[in-house]
């Protein structure tokens, strides 16, 4: 419920514009008088706040079937402009983070895959059909297994359903399934 409460101020703060100038569009036609005003403070935003509301479960429900795609949690945080998990790998054998390596460098959303020592991987990933990418780098635990992924987004996303917001979000899910890599279960 936070999740969707969270799309929904931020489906309403992107269409408060549009609402306001609806709302002075009325007033012009209809005339400026005190009852004309009434009806339009009260249509108005019962009309956006509908729409917004319908706009914010899309985004919900896109968000919720992508998270449980990718082994994530569904939090407050996915509207995030940084993501940063702890992942699991699912196969923890010899040369797994070559693996991990070359199924990234291989993505046909990643670019720009340039190494910082073996621990460490950066790239720009593309989460959507526009050119529009994220920052991410992947640090390897090989110990534990676990690879920390770490995302951000620039300010020029659309983000889930034009939200302008989860666009780091959707690029986790899409780096963990391409990657095969799951929730850990920690925060």
């Amino acid at each position: 419920m936070k999740v969707l409460m969270a799309c929904w101020r931020a489906a309403v703060a992107i269409q408060s514009p549009l609402m306001v100038i609806q709302l002075l569009a009325g007033l012009v036609d209809d005339g400026f008088t005190w009852s004309n005003l009434g009806l339009e403070l009260v249509t108005a935003p019962l009309a956006w706040g509908t729409v917004s509301l319908l706009w914010a479960v899309l985004a919900w429900a896109w968000l919720r079937r992508r998270s449980r795609t990718a082994g994530l949690a569904l939090s407050v945080e996915v509207l995030d402009d940084r993501q940063t998990h702890l992942l699991r790998v699912a196969d923890v054998s010899d040369g797994w983070q070559e693996r991990m390596r070359e199924r990234l460098a291989s993505a046909e959303r990643a670019f720009l895959v340039a190494e910082k020592g073996q621990e460490e991987v950066s790239f720009r990933w593309r989460p959507g059909r526009s050119d529009h990418s994220v920052h991410g780098s992947l640090s390897f635990d090989t110990t534990s297994g676990t690879v920390l992924i770490d995302l951000r987004a620039d300010e020029s996303h659309l983000g889930v359903a034009g939200l302008r917001k989860g666009t780091s979000y959707v690029a986790m899910c899409q780096v963990a399934g391409e990657l095969e890599l799951r929730g850990t279960g920690v925060g």
